[in-house]
């Protein structure tokens, strides 16, 4: 049995993401609790440990664990793998981006319509909410139960990060306006690619009209595909003249496999992706292998499911280097046209050129820029004056509620008072001269 169990179908049928908020919520309420208290942790906050800056991934459940600068009193930096998200927006200060940056969930890429930004700041506003007065005062309690001797809010910790690094790339997701204490890196997994193996170095070379790419990464498995989902991918593979090499668990005695499709457990992804014969990447959109496709230039077709896949391929879209097909609506003409309309239009392919140069074009690499940064706050003292006031500010500030409705009172209150003048105007006057003629009349 599966830890996840069928993913695919479940975030297929998944409810609207502000019906979910509750999910992070129960997952780091299993995970908090044991960690803080297993062994290692006590032994950790026991004995006389010190450090001069604690690195660790705060968000996505483990914001909690902010607590271990204030134990230490060491600076805070913190990962995300997934890049930006709408706490990380809140606690470093650029809680604004909501207005043009689509929430992960939503599958919004480039410019957004009123409606979207509607619902992506309905969304943003009730995360914030939740989290704020529900999510976060929870571990606060959690770790008065652990932790001894007093300990600020894990709000007001979070607010005082030094750093935040966040995989993303403007090739990836476009350019965001930050402060100084957030820092993309991009790529940092990637190596260089290795040797293939004979046999598969051969399929690849004699691929005349070249090779088709299909990964879902480690967590999604074929075999958790419906059947007609998959008798869709083999009978569309069928009519290519592309040859695929397709990652999956799939029993191929079950299967009538065609010619050109290999099926394996496992393929080197990044070597294949960098062979020149390699012509599309057929994926779920997961960060790590977008930024792969990215840096080698291959364009991509997606299935996405969940998390950050969902605007990873609508701004693949929005940028012109690949197409999305929602595994909901997968049918064989939702693949064909898909595949088909990216494998024949050069302008897919011109535009994940410009996306590479884009993405590879910087002036040191991901893990020294990482280093310097770490290094400098460590040199100063957490580097806090690089924290916009806008980190520490209320929520309620940060969207600007208070003067919204110091303005709207007032504005009531004028309004009123120009009303209430018209009326009386109105009365003393016209109704006056309405009377006086009528009695003239009445004479």
């Amino acid at each position: 049995m599966r830890v996840f169990g069928n993913l695919m179908e479940r975030f297929t049928e998944a409810p609207h993401p502000i019906f979910r908020l509750g999910e992070r919520k129960r997952r780091a309420d299993q995970q908090v609790p044991q960690l803080l208290r297993s062994a290692l942790f006590r032994d950790l906050i026991s004995n006389d440990n010190k450090f001069d800056l604690i690195f660790t991934e705060l968000f996505f459940g483990f914001e909690a664990f902010v607590a271990l600068g204030n134990i230490f009193n060491a600076p805070v930096v913190t990962y995300s793998s997934y890049g930006y998200d709408g706490d990380i927006l809140r606690y470093s200060g650029a809680a604004n981006a909501i207005s043009y940056l689509s929430i992960k969930y939503l599958p919004y890429g480039g410019p957004m319509s009123l409606m979207q930004r509607l619902e992506n700041t309905l969304l943003h506003i009730a995360t914030v909410l939740y989290t704020e007065y529900w999510y976060l005062p929870h571990h606060d309690a959690l770790l008065a139960e652990y932790i001894p001797g007093p300990l600020p809010r894990i709000t007001d910790m979070l607010g005082n990060v030094s750093l935040f690094f966040l995989t993303a790339n403007t090739a990836l997701d476009g350019a965001k306006v930050y402060p100084p204490s957030v820092i993309e890196i991009s790529g940092i997994h990637l190596k260089e690619p290795g040797p293939l193996d004979e046999d598969l170095k051969t399929i690849m070379d004699t691929a005349k009209n070249g090779v088709i790419f299909f990964c879902f990464g480690s967590i999604l498995k074929a075999s958790d595909f419906r059947r007609e989902a998959i008798h869709a991918f083999l009978s569309v593979f069928e009519e290519l003249d592309q040859t695929i090499l397709w990652k999956a668990d799939l029993n191929a005695s079950e299967w009538n496999i065609p010619k050109n499709v290999h099926i394996k457990d496992w393929f080197p992804q990044t070597s294949v992706l960098a062979h020149p014969n390699c012509v599309l990447f057929l994926t779920h959109g997961g960060v790590s292998s977008m930024m792969e496709a990215i840096k080698h230039a291959v364009p991509v077709v997606g299935i996405p499911f969940y998390g950050d896949q969902i605007v990873n391929l609508a701004n693949a879209e929005y940028f012109g280097y690949g197409l999305r097909v929602t595994y909901k609506n997968l049918s064989q003409q939702s693949l064909r046209w898909a595949m088909t309309t990216v494998l024949g239009d050069s302008r897919f392919k011109e535009n994940i050129r410009k996306a590479s140069n884009i993405f590879t074009d910087k002036p040191m690499s991901s893990l020294e820029t990482a280093l310097y940064w770490i290094e400098y706050v460590a040199r100063h003292k957490g580097a806090h004056h690089l924290k916009p006031l806008a980190a520490k500010m209320p929520w309620y500030q940060l969207l600007l509620l208070d003067v919204i409705v110091v303005y709207l009172g007032a504005f009531i209150i004028i309004l009123s008072f120009v009303v209430k003048i018209v009326s009386y105007l109105v009365k003393k006057y016209v109704f006056k001269t309405e009377n006086f003629k009528k009695k003239i009349k009445s004479n």
